[in-house]
């Protein structure tokens, strides 16, 4: 699943129009779909307030206003800004006699405050990805009346209700009304993940055609709620979608990515692995990164150790080997790269540094594993600068190698 940024969204919108499914079949689209999203969560006769902003977005909360209601919601719409008088959207809104409120004509936000108030459902289309400069004036006003609308309801989500969001899957009733935000919430910016201090945060958002990169940073990450991607017409084979180059990664895509398993395979089929993780104080670190091996699908993880966290790390992984590494004080020391360059022929791929802290000693080790042309006073020895005189063989390439936590952190303290 592509990520893309908001410049590659406008031009994947071009694109499709230019495909032949116009911005009024994408907004159609994208309006039906939110609805669904909504009824989904919802049951016949629940109340409905859609925020409808002055451009596409509030022209997708028109949209889902309209198949809302006529799935049975009660829906009532605010217009941040009058729409114009040819929007064929909203002609039909008030030909159906749905109830509109204008914000110029809402003294002091009180219609708004007791219409949120009363909600099941609260629709953010008020700027979607437009959002790229600070929130004021009236859309500050109107947003904070939300908010405080939605403080002041004491209601709890019925135990059995239909409505659902990350809070009630988690235990945790919620508020009333459920928020959803149509693209993104108004106040989010789509590109840095930037949260303006009155953004109304959403248990979910509805985003359509491809997650937005700003919808992954936070600070903007914390308030989309569930996220919900909907197709809105747009091929995949745009040029404007190939060029895109971030993606998500999916169960589903990385699933692909791992290679068959034949019936007839065994453990040294699938590759080997070496741990090089842990000291006295970050157990729980190397039984985590050995368990992460043999979840992606390694067929032998070894856990390079000091000796003192074996015993734990046993009853943690039953089916990790096991290098016990030299240690000082429950932390891996400079003479245990020795004693790894003898044991990692034959092995795949090499993880070092979860749990392994901070100890000078232990940056001698990681210096005389990755930095084999330096010695120390005490000769500590590295994988290729080892002459054949000192170990007896030839020094040893490492496996491809990722350093990861701690790794990282002694990596900053190297010259």
């Amino acid at each position: 699943m592509k990520v893309v940024t908001v410049e590659q969204m406008r031009a994947i919108e071009r694109e499709t129009d230019a495909a032949g499914i116009s911005y009024k079949e994408m907004m159609e689209n994208a309006g039906r779909a939110t609805a669904r999203a909504v009824a989904d969560r919802i049951k016949k006769g629940d109340s409905v307030v859609i925020l409808v902003g002055p451009g596409n977005n509030g022209g997708d909360g028109l949209v889902a206003g309209r198949y809302l209601a006529e799935a049975g919601a009660r829906v009532a719409l605010y217009l941040f800004k009058p729409r114009p008088a040819d929007d064929p959207n909203y002609a039909r809104i008030l030909e159906m006699g749905l109830p509109v409120k204008l914000a110029i004509k809402d003294r002091a936000g009180a219609a708004l405050h007791a219409w949120v108030k009363s909600a099941d459902v609260l629709v953010d289309a008020v700027l979607g990805t437009g959002a790229d400069r600070p929130i004021t004036g009236t859309l500050e006003t109107l947003l904070q009346s939300c908010a405080r609308a939605r403080e002041e309801n004491k209601r709890l989500r019925p135990a059995t209700g239909a409505l659902l969001s990350p809070a009630r899957l988690l235990g945790r009733p919620a508020r009333l009304p459920l928020v959803v935000a149509v693209d993104c919430p108004s106040g989010l910016n789509c590109n840095t993940g930037a949260l303006d201090p009155v953004a109304l945060p959403a248990d979910l958002t509805v985003t359509f055609a491809a997650p937005k990169v700003g919808q992954f940073l936070f600070p903007g990450a914390a308030a989309v709620g569930e996220l919900l991607v909907a197709d809105i017409g747009s091929p995949d084979d745009l040029p404007s979608v190939q060029r895109v180059g971030l993606e998500l990664a999916t169960a589903d895509a990385v699933r692909d990515l791992l290679p068959a398993r034949p019936r007839d395979a065994h453990k040294g089929t699938f590759g080997r692995v070496m741990i090089v993780a842990g000291s006295i104080n970050y157990t729980g670190a190397a039984a985590l990164a050995a368990q992460a091996a043999y979840r992606t699908g390694a067929g032998l993880v070894t856990l390079a150790v000091p000796g003192s966290i074996h015993a734990p790390l046993a009853a943690l992984v039953a089916e990790a080997t096991f290098l016990l590494l030299p240690h000082e004080l429950g932390a891996i020391n400079e003479n245990g790269v020795r004693l790894l360059q003898e044991s990692i022929a034959g092995y795949n791929a090499l993880l070092v540094g979860p749990g392994i802290g901070r100890d000078e000693k232990t940056r001698h080790f990681l210096e005389g594993l990755l930095s084999p042309e330096k010695t120390s006073p005490r000769g500590r020895i590295g994988f290729a600068h080892a002459s054949r005189a000192e170990t007896e063989q030839p020094g040893l390439a490492l496996p491809p190698l990722v350093v990861d936590a701690d790794g990282l952190n002694l990596l900053t303290e190297m010259d």
